[in-house]
């Protein structure tokens, strides 16, 4: 019989390793093991330290949830109708094969007055689908990790000093990739990528009354960056789009089936290695300044 008992208990607590997913709720408490959808977590990072590598965590109310500090791979679902408000920092910092997902969160950095919204600070890949990061100071989302991918799906963007920023400061390539996003009224630039070599593209996007779309800046010959901005709306920001490189740096957009309108400055560039090109099927309308490409892309796609 004790035999019989210690084989249950093993079972028991083998199953318990393994689960793969972790419950969040406003009424949970972080000393429960988070494994039930009656025992869940309290805050995030109660649920992130619960969470087993490559699971998941289920937020299954609305509620206000804190910051994490995210160092393995996850995933964090809010589905849709659920709000989860995060008013602090989440911070991923994670191995070059890991992968972490952030999906449906409400986050506002007013609150706090944080400086980021996410803090990608180091890493393989970072996905963040269907949210709203709004009020941060810095950055909705800060992409530091050197040699890392950051993808942007269905997110908007408001009232932060930076919409999305990719700044590694490394030779090393880092990859956005942008989606179906909106980007409004944040103070300094919708998207920019200002240190470290990056590859940056910007897909059926909006952005609009910010103080400058899309900006490109290198001022080292080892860190060139490349934005590509396909069939997006660019329109009413002081900068429509912005290149600019110092010393040897090479900073190019390019631009395709896109509209730059209203803006004060369409296309604006300074230094010898800067460019805004356009593929030739772009429309460009009532701008102040600026509203002339630096170049064409051959062949003409």
């Amino acid at each position: 019989m004790k035999q019989v008992m210690i084989f249950c208990l093993l079972v028991a607590t083998s199953a318990s390793a393994q689960v793969a997913r972790v419950f969040l709720a406003g009424t949970g408490n972080d000393a429960n093991d988070c494994t039930n959808q009656a025992t869940p977590c309290r805050s995030l990072q109660g649920a992130v330290t619960a969470c087993p590598a490559n699971g998941e965590i289920i937020v299954l109310d609305n509620g206000g949830y804190g910051s994490a500090n995210i160092t393995n791979s996850l995933t964090v679902n809010a589905s849709a109708g659920i709000v989860a408000f995060i008013a602090r920092t989440i911070t991923v910092n994670i191995a070059s094969t890991d992968k972490v997902v952030l999906r449906g969160l409400s986050m506002n950095g007013v609150v706090f007055g944080d400086v980021y919204g996410i803090n990608f600070a180091g890493g393989g890949t970072l996905v963040v689908e269907n949210s709203v990061i709004a009020g941060f100071i810095a950055a909705g989302i800060n992409q530091g990790a050197a040699g890392s991918n950051l993808i942007v799906n269905n997110c908007e963007f408001r009232n932060n000093g930076l919409g999305v920023r990719n700044t590694t400061g490394s030779d090393t390539n880092s990859n956005t990739v942008i989606e179906n996003s909106r980007f409004e009224y944040n103070t300094s630039r919708g998207v920019v990528a200002d240190g470290g070599t990056a590859n940056v593209s910007i897909r059926n996007s909006v952005l609009a009354n910010n103080n400058g779309g899309v900006g490109a800046y290198s001022a080292s010959q080892t860190q060139p960056v490349l934005i590509v901005v396909d069939t997006c709306t660019i329109a009413n920001n002081n900068t429509g789009t912005h290149a600019v490189t110092g010393a040897a740096g090479t900073a190019t957009i390019r631009v395709t089936n896109s509209t730059i309108y209203h803006n004060v400055y369409g296309m604006f560039f300074n230094g010898a290695g800067a460019a805004i090109e356009s593929y030739g099927n772009n429309r460009v309308t009532a701008n102040t300044f600026n509203s002339t490409f630096s170049g064409s892309v051959f062949p003409l796609q």
